[in-house]
Order: C-alpha cells, then sequence, then structure tokens
C-alpha cells in the first residue's frame, strides 16, 4: 500500500515540476530584465525620457528644458517628437508648439523665459494646436506682428 501511494505521488510531483517550470523560468527571466535595466538605466520596455529639447517640453519636464538649453540646445530649433507622445504619429515640432499642445502654461512660460521667440509660422502652429485659455493668453502676449490667430486647413 505505501509503494501505490508512493507511485501515485511521484507521478503528482512530476506533473507539479512540468507545470511549475515555464512560469518559474519566465519570473526568472523578466527578473533579470529587470536587474540589468536597473544597472543600465533604461527600462526594457518604456522609453520615456526625452530625446531633444521638443520631446522635454511636450513630456512638460522642465528640469529637462532647462539642463538642456544650458547646454546650448537652440529653443527655437525644431524637433523630433516621436509617435504616441502628443498625437499617434510622429511629428516635428519646435519647443513652443509642443509646449502649447500638451496644453502647459508653464512649460510655454519657461521656453519664452529661456529665450524661445517664435517666428509667425511656428507662433500661429503654436495657437492653433492649443485650445488652452491660458496657453493662449499667454502667446497672445507674445505674438509677432506678422502673426496670423487664424487657423484652418491649408
Amino acid at each position: 500500500m505505501a509503494r501505490q501511494n508512493m507511485a501515485r505521488l511521484n507521478k503528482l510531483d512530476s506533473f507539479a515540476v512540468i507545470v511549475a517550470v515555464p512560469p518559474i523560468l519566465a519570473t526568472t527571466a523578466w527578473l533579470a530584465v529587470l536587474a540589468m535595466s536597473g544597472i543600465s538605466d533604461h527600462h526594457p520596455i518604456l522609453d520615456l525620457r526625452p530625446r531633444n529639447l521638443t520631446e522635454a517640453a511636450a513630456f512638460r519636464d522642465s528640469g529637462a528644458v532647462v539642463r538642456r538649453i544650458d547646454a546650448g540646445e537652440d529653443p527655437n530649433r525644431p524637433g523630433e517628437l516621436r509617435a504616441g507622445i502628443l498625437s499617434p504619429t510622429a511629428s516635428t515640432l519646435v519647443p513652443i508648439e509642443a509646449a502649447a499642445a500638451s496644453r502647459e502654461t508653464g512649460m510655454v512660460q519657461l521656453l519664452l523665459d529661456l529665450g524661445a521667440s517664435p517666428n509667425a509660422d511656428a507662433w500661429q502652429r503654436a495657437w492653433c494646436v492649443s485650445d488652452a485659455p491660458d496657453v493662449r493668453d499667454l502667446l497672445a502676449s507674445h505674438r509677432p506682428e506678422d502673426a496670423l490667430e487664424e487657423c484652418g486647413e491649408p
């Protein structure tokens, strides 16, 4: 009788091992990936660090904006904005457009304080991309003479 119980127990043990090993291996592999990302300071799935001044403005990351401008990035130079940050497709915007699109008055003000002076075209795009009243009020106070407040399809 003891041998019968032992045989049944061995079969159950084999089944438990077969069922348990794949999740244990997957968990171990994921923990190794996370440990490597901690060492390399790069997340294996999400890369949400701004790659340029435009992305820093879109992320509303004032520290990154200040650091990048201090490092010599031009606050009036267009930058690539990855897909999924402000829209489903990638685009090229000047930082003040990205700040206006993110509806962040403080970021628009910071860029203006740090030397952003959009030309008429960039100003109009920033004006048209934002529907936030505070952002529009701030942009209106820095409107270039030849800029239009008209928005529409080209």
